[in-house]
């Protein structure tokens, strides 16, 4: 997939050894150059990492080229080890303000269940939320092929990198605002050159922190410790 290649090649001059890695029951965070962290992605299969128990001191990029891979939870790790050597550039702040302004009046996809989808529903025109397991008034993700062309402004879960659809997503979104966000988001401009306008992602300020909300199991984005919310733009 060449957002990927192209994802891991921007980063392969920062390869360094991994410093700590955690595989919690929502989250997982590795910790290299920076800390980095994604959804942990799982499926009903019983899988174990490769490699599990020795993953500290192995290459970064080396974890981060997991990414590759069609097994969610490797792919998960791989996201997590990319991020980690990614420098987290925005400004403060939580992408979902300024879309909540761009949507208002507008036609709006949202590929993933956050917790402003509610207030995008009573700004927006019309709005559609796709989500693996749809609940009511939600659409499969197969409804992404009709109802993203019509939209205005596309909203996408960054674990659509782990699930590989995050390429269709943004083409089929080319004509729109497309706002990739969650704090699995690389905040690196080659997601710009793949057809995003902006991105949400977090910064790590306390590595122990995040790993201590992680390992105690903690899932909503705004109970996380150690992380800021960031924001990028493109061009900016």
């Amino acid at each position: 997939m060449k957002l990927v290649e192209d994802l891991l090649e921007s980063v392969r001059a920062f390869d360094c050894p991994v410093k700590r890695v955690c595989v919690g029951l929502h989250w997982t965070v590795v910790e290299s150059r920076h800390a980095g962290m994604a959804h942990t992605y799982k499926t009903g299969d019983k899988v174990e990492l490769e490699g599990s128990g020795v993953l500290a001191g192995q290459s970064a990029l080396e974890l981060a080229a997991r990414l590759r891979s069609w097994e969610p939870l490797e792919a998960s790790l791989g996201l997590a080890a990319l991020n980690s050597l990614i420098e987290p550039v925005g400004r403060p702040g939580n992408v979902f303000d300024h879309i909540l302004q761009s949507c208002e009046g507008r036609t709006v996809t949202v590929v993933g269940r956050f917790p402003n989808n509610e207030q995008v529903a009573r700004v927006a025109r019309r709005a559609f939320f796709l989500e693996m397991e749809p609940q009511e008034g939600e659409f499969p993700p197969y409804a992404c092929e009709e109802v993203i062309p019509e939209s205005d402004v596309v909203v996408i879960t960054a674990t659509a990198l782990i699930n590989k659809t995050l390429p269709r997503l943004l083409e089929l979104g080319s004509r729109a605002t497309a706002v990739v966000l969650g704090p699995s988001t690389p905040m690196n401009d080659v997601l710009f050159q793949h057809g995003a306008d902006m991105l949400g992602g977090v910064r790590v300020a306390d590595s122990d922190a995040l790993v201590a909300s992680v390992v105690q199991g903690v899932k909503k984005f705004r109970k996380l410790a150690g992380i800021e919310a960031i924001t990028r733009s493109a061009g900016l």
